[in-house]
């Protein structure tokens, strides 16, 4: 019986200890600014259209210049890289936003473009990359700008 306790201990101290999962090299922080490439609810979204994401910290502030918003609308976010495709989950932070405003959405970055899809208003997270009118996905591409140095 003592040698079965050896030879278990052994085994159990010669197996190599699990590796840790590799962290996300994703950078999401900075200043992102949607292009032209955007559809909202199946439509094209025009040039005019100027919408702003500062990213950093767990927050997002976002900032639509063409509906002239008084202030800009802050939110606090969560992504997970390690699920294909990566999910964001976006939470707006104004008086009286319910559970029913989290926004469930998927991310890509590549370089210093993301793309970014989501489902309003209760709707399942997407799946794709795709804007659907009648399930009210909304896709946009933003173009990361560069950081200002003073």
């Amino acid at each position: 019986m003592m040698n079965t306790l050896l030879i278990g201990a052994a085994l159990v101290l010669a197996t190599p200890a699990p590796k840790e999962l590799p962290k996300s090299t994703v950078k999401l922080e900075g200043t992102w600014v949607l292009t032209n490439a955007a559809e909202i609810k199946g439509k094209d979204v025009g040039p005019d259209e100027v919408i702003t994401f500062v990213i950093g910290d767990g927050k997002i502030v976002i900032v639509e210049g063409a509906r002239k918003r008084e202030r800009p609308e802050d939110a606090n976010y969560e992504a997970d890289f390690t699920k294909k495709p990566a999910t964001i989950d976006i939470k707006p932070m104004r008086a009286g936003a319910g559970k029913e405003s989290l926004v469930k959405g998927i991310v890509e970055v590549s370089g210093d473009t993301m793309k970014l899809c989501f489902g309003k208003d209760g709707t399942d997270r997407p799946t794709e990359f795709k804007t659907d009118k009648e399930k009210r996905v909304t896709l946009m591409v933003f173009k990361r700008q560069a950081d200002v140095k003073k």
